[in-house]
């Protein structure tokens, strides 16, 4: 088990001070080579006039391309505790109009209003209230969302996301991470580009746990020692029953997961449920703060960046879950432009960096693990955004299921949620 949140004094410094080293591994492993030098900021570039030649005749340079011109409000929704804030905002870990450097920078660049929105707790949940207008071929509202691997690759083969210009991502292009390169559903990063990564896991309160006298958990097993009305697990069927299939010491990799091996998951959290266990999406933040929940499935950087002073996040001895959340353009967007425009300003190494050193996750751009000394000396060796090579060990990604693995799934995951 490694502790990733020890002795916190404050919101915003949960996990600092918490460096296990490994840098250099975690940046081989999660996000490729890195790069000195950042590109222009400019979202794309007049195409060079061209000429001419007639005979008899002067050349005639023919018309620029016409480069687009950003338009709004763009309509970007996200998950909770996913973008830097400053003042009240930062110290309370609550997103408010205006809190966010990030896109306050973002408007007065371009000129054009950002209306970000916490919409997205849970990926099936935020899909279903625009699928009528996806399938439809309609506008959904939204300009820019935020989705995990598995549900990402649903928008693009699907065919519901816009086609990324590339020229108009610069530094999407030169910044990416060489690991998050070459996804089977969107080889040539035509329809996405990577958010955030992080890790699924466990979180405790401390406080709560000594006040009843609960040992804090080392294991995911542990939490099957805590009363269940005090718990909660992921609606995220992916995290939930891939933490279960490691606490049971099942491999949790798609190719070898049997609906055996499913069936137990179910079966194993059933008594859980029976007890009063919940499921949430980011909603287990809240939970936290008011006491209501004493141990959870967590995704790795929600504590750091929210949580409260006695909140803990671990990497179980069992394993935990790597994702990546991506950004796409759904069809129809109203402001395709502003997107790709908003896509390229956060690659920049120096404002990924500011994102990264206040959400705790893992930045997807080269360059950001340099820029970050320089805002938060000790986020450049935290174990949360810098996993050392044992952690990187315990690593598992359960994303990619066969429709049949995911249909069992999610029946199973009906029965034991009611969702």
């Amino acid at each position: 088990m490694t502790d990733l949140s020890a002795a916190p004094v404050s919101r915003r410094t949960v996990l600092k001070g918490a460096a296990l080293g490994g840098v250099a591994t975690f940046i081989a492993a999660c996000t490729g080579t890195k790069t000195g030098a950042s590109p222009s900021a400019s979202a794309a570039a007049s195409a060079a006039p061209s000429s001419s030649a007639v005979a008899g005749a002067s050349a005639t340079p023919a018309e620029p391309t016409p480069v687009p011109s950003p338009t709004g409000p763009l309509m970007f929704a996200n998950w909770p505790a996913y973008i830097d804030l400053a003042g009240k905002a930062g110290d309370e870990g609550a997103y408010a109009p205006g809190s966010s450097p990030t896109l306050e920078d973002f408007q007065k660049q371009y000129g054009v209003k950002v209306d970000y929105q916490e919409k997205i707790g849970d990926n099936n949940a935020f899909v279903e209230t625009i699928k009528p207008a996806l399938v439809a071929g309609l506008a959904t509202g939204w300009d820019l969302m935020v989705l995990t691997d598995w549900m990402a690759s649903k928008i693009v083969t699907n065919g519901w996301a816009e086609k990324i210009d590339q020229s108009s991502v610069p530094n999407c292009v030169a910044n990416v991470a060489d690991s998050l390169k070459g996804y089977p559903w969107d080889p040539n990063m035509d329809y996405h580009y990577p958010w955030q990564s992080g890790m699924t896991g466990v979180g405790y309160n401390v406080k709560t746990l000594t006040e009843n006298n609960i040992a804090e958990p080392t294991k995911i097993a542990d939490l099957w020692n805590i009363p269940a009305d005090k718990l909660t697990f992921l609606t995220e069927a992916r995290d939930t029953f891939g933490l279960a299939l490691l606490k049971l010491g099942i491999d949790a990799n798609p190719e070898t997961v049997t609906t055996d091996d499913l069936q137990k998951v179910a079966d194993d959290i059933q008594p859980l449920v029976d007890k009063g266990l919940r499921f949430t999406g980011n909603e287990y933040l809240q939970d936290f703060a008011q006491k209501k929940v004493w141990a959870a499935m967590v995704w790795s950087g929600d504590l750091a960046s929210s949580g409260g002073e006695d909140d803990r996040f671990i990497v179980p001895e069992e394993g935990v879950l790597i994702w990546t959340d991506n950004m796409l353009i759904p069809k129809g967007a109203a402001n395709k432009y502003t997107a790709e425009l908003m896509m390229n300003y956060v690659y920049d190494p120096k404002v990924a960096a500011q994102i990264a050193a206040y959400v705790y996750y893992v930045s997807p751009v080269k360059g950001a693990a340099d820029e970050i000394k320089a805002l938060d000396e000790s986020a450049a060796t935290n174990p949360l955004l810098f996993p050392d090579a044992a952690t990187i060990a315990k690593q598992h990604s359960f994303q990619a299921l066969s429709d049949e693995q995911e249909s069992t799934m999610n029946d199973l995951f009906a029965t034991l949620s009611g969702l």
